[in-house]
């Protein structure tokens, strides 16, 4: 039976979604997007169920300044939008360590083979997370711009020469592909998307694989900035067929990741 419960994991409001029928499933961590949140325990997000449906166990937290952790603050949203987007996704980065040593202590779960993956705003936390995390197997990026500048030209103009512009710059996955080359990775993007165009990730594919990575690209050529029934299939699908526990680069870790 899938179960639904609210968790505070490492001091972060979480969505915890698993079938109890099941042991030592494999953590999924999922990321939501900007202004959306971990989820209602009433209803919780389609992906999130198939996912759990599908053997994982999804752990979805509020992003810093979204759902329970919202504050005050987002009046300066208004002014410098830009700025505080990066700030809220640089702190949420800040603290996955933790969250995930919360999370791998749940009960019934496996410790092989953890998963990353964010949707959107989402999608970048989930690759700076993959990068710095090493215990991550593997990540999916769904309509998360791996250049992290703003895609739309005049804003980008306005960026230069920002603390935002200079985050991006350190951060950003196509501006380092080196730091994702060890681990499989997938970037799903809609092809009609002008906030995250396919072209951007694509190329990040190109030089992740150049550099002798694992990436993927899967474009749902219908939609734009979305989530499609399509993408969502290729999510499941392709986090699926990377669960499996006791790969090469997991053992690598094993021992560091058993202390925590």
């Amino acid at each position: 039976m899938l179960t639904v419960t609210k968790e505070v994991l490492a001091d972060i409001p979480c969505l915890v979604l698993r079938d109890d029928r099941l042991s030592h499933t494999p953590l999924l961590l999922h990321y939501h997007g900007w202004t959306g949140d971990k989820g209602d325990i009433n209803t919780p997000d389609q992906t999130l169920i198939c996912a759990a449906s599908a053997g994982f166990t999804v752990v979805a937290p509020d992003c810093v300044e979204h759902g329970e952790r919202r504050t005050d603050a987002w009046s300066r949203a208004t002014f410098n939008g830009w700025t505080f987007i990066c700030e809220a996704m640089d702190q949420t980065r800040q603290e996955a360590p933790a969250l995930l040593d919360a999370a791998l202590a749940l009960p019934n779960l496996s410790p092989a083979s953890p998963q990353v993956a964010g949707v959107s705003m989402g999608g970048l936390i989930a690759q700076m997370v993959f990068a710095q995390e090493k215990r991550f197997s593997a990540l999916v990026s769904v309509v998360g711009r791996s250049s992290f500048y703003q895609a739309d030209a005049w804003c980008r103009r306005a960026q230069e020469g920002t603390w935002a512009d200079t985050w991006c710059a350190g951060h950003a996955t196509q501006s380092h592909p080196d730091r994702f080359t060890d681990r499989p990775v997938l970037f799903i993007d809609g092809g009609q998307d002008t906030d995250c165009p396919a072209a951007i990730n694509a190329e990040t594919v190109r030089l992740i694989n150049e550099a002798g990575g694992q990436a993927e690209h899967f474009v749902d050529n219908a939609v734009g900035h979305d989530f499609s029934s399509n993408m969502r299939d290729r999510y499941i699908h392709w986090m699926m067929a990377h669960k499996e526990p006791a790969t090469a680069y997991y053992e690598k870790y094993r021992a560091i990741d058993l202390t925590k």
